[in-house]
């Protein structure tokens, strides 16, 4: 007789870990729907990670009988309903159960978990128009710790291609040299400061001028203010769809370098714009010409590009 699964093993709650992952990866990174599922997905960590010791532990111990439920016997109180602890107390108890997983990990949770509360239980949209590169590294950085304590990995949970990106967002979040990028924004802030307005009128339509759409992603320098690009990598597959003028491609992009053309300031690699808080993904969109399209080898032929876009919202 094969053995049936509790529901409060390690294995059912990664199981379902897995799926409320693939259903986050189903979204770009900047929708809120992506933030949601992130935050079911990191819960279910949580508590495989605590039922790695025990399922016991995941039980709510204000009743007995729930721990007894949790170690796989039938408890004999009539109606029984068992009820596990809340979130926020067996995000507390990983934090005693698994080695790496500290309050810095915990804090997290705790906050992730209050923006997924916010979002089903009142009328705010917390996870719409938050920056990604301002949580998303750092719950790579949990959940690499969790599936490690469940002996799991970054690849069993999002598959290869988006743990690659997750061990690059890791990297980049440790990356302590990339924060020295702070000075060089206040320095150039100093000399920006120094010019007259006259100087920065002129340099600030200059900006505007030279750095257009199609040519990056365009974005406010944290030095001047200004209008200024960003480029980046493609970072996954290319969407397409088909209308009326033809076939438009999404891509999303993953940011690599950043250039003021008003205050000077350049920022290259990733770890350095993430600390600068250039770290966001974007969209860049491309047209093309149906015909060519379908009809040319776009591998080996010049594609008919009417412009591209890097900047959809």
């Amino acid at each position: 007789m094969q053995k049936t699964t509790h529901e409060w093993s390690t294995e059912a709650f990664f199981g379902k870990a897995q799926l409320y992952a693939e259903a986050m990866n189903e979204h770009d990174d900047s929708d809120w729907k992506f933030g949601l599922w992130s935050a079911f997905a990191l819960e279910m960590l949580v508590r495989a990670a605590v039922a790695a010791t025990s399922p016991a532990l995941v039980a709510d111990n204000q009743d007995w009988n729930n721990v007894l439920y949790g170690l796989g016997k039938t408890p004999k109180k009539p109606k029984f309903v068992p009820k596990s602890a809340s979130i926020t107390e067996l995000v507390s108890r990983a934090e005693d159960l698994c080695p790496n997983f500290d309050r810095e990990h915990a804090n997290f949770c705790v906050s992730h978990f209050a923006r997924r509360n916010s979002e089903i239980h009142t009328g705010n949209l917390p996870f719409d128009g938050i920056g990604p590169s301002s949580w998303l590294p750092m719950f790579y950085t949990v959940a690499s710790t969790l599936v490690e304590a469940i002996g799991e990995s970054l690849e069993s949970l999002f598959g290869d291609i988006v743990a690659q990106r997750a061990r690059e967002d890791i990297a980049a979040l440790k990356d302590d040299t990339a924060k020295a990028v702070r000075g060089s924004i206040n320095a150039y802030r100093l000399v920006w400061e120094q010019k007259s307005e006259e100087e920065q009128n002129s340099a600030r339509e200059q900006a505007k001028v030279t750095s257009l759409r199609h040519y990056g992603h365009r974005v406010a320098c944290p030095a001047c203010a200004c209008v200024a690009l960003i480029n980046g990598k493609a970072a996954g597959e290319a969407r397409r769809t088909v209308d009326d003028d033809g076939v438009v491609e999404r891509e999303t992009m993953k940011p690599e370098a950043f250039h003021c053309v008003a205050c000077g300031l350049k920022i290259a690699g990733y770890s350095a714009l993430l600390a600068a808080g250039l770290g966001d993904t974007y969209t860049s969109t491309s047209h093309y010409d149906a015909v060519e399209y379908f009809e040319v080898d776009i591998e080996k032929h010049a594609r008919s590009m009417m412009e591209d876009d890097n900047n959809e919202y």
